[in-house]
């Protein structure tokens, strides 16, 4: 019985892990559509402006984006925000190289002054 139920749950995890793995945002898939080969420009038109431009070593220039979604409390959780942080990685070409994504949870808090606690601050474009 025991290993009837260790199998069950392995089968379990496995298919959540299967499933989580294929959904993906529409920004998420647009970006990994062009890595590699997309423009400044393009990326740009489909995403918008960012939010802040950082110049890095190697002539490497990084977009971040942020995004903030308010969730209301419940019995269960306290309000609060959810912030995902995008990084936009674009070579000395202007070429889109790689991106980063980094989510955070503002329990208690509907005004945060970071996206991500801790992070380096950006400067703004």
């Amino acid at each position: 019985m025991m290993k009837i139920t260790w199998s069950v749950s392995m089968l379990v995890v496995s298919i959540l892990a299967t499933a989580c793995s294929h959904f993906q945002t529409k920004e998420a898939a647009f970006l990994d559509s062009v890595k590699g080969r997309g423009t400044e420009a393009e990326v740009r038109k489909e995403l918008g402006a960012p939010k802040a431009v950082r110049q890095v070593e190697g002539g490497q220039t990084v977009w971040v984006y942020e995004l903030m979604d308010q969730q209301a409390g419940n019995r269960f959780t306290a309000p609060g925000v959810w912030c995902e942080q995008y990084l936009l990685t674009f070579d000395d070409k202007a070429v889109f190289q790689r991106w980063r994504q980094f989510s955070h949870f503002h329990a208690g808090e509907l005004m945060p002054t970071e996206c991500i606690p801790g992070s380096e601050k950006v400067k703004s474009s």
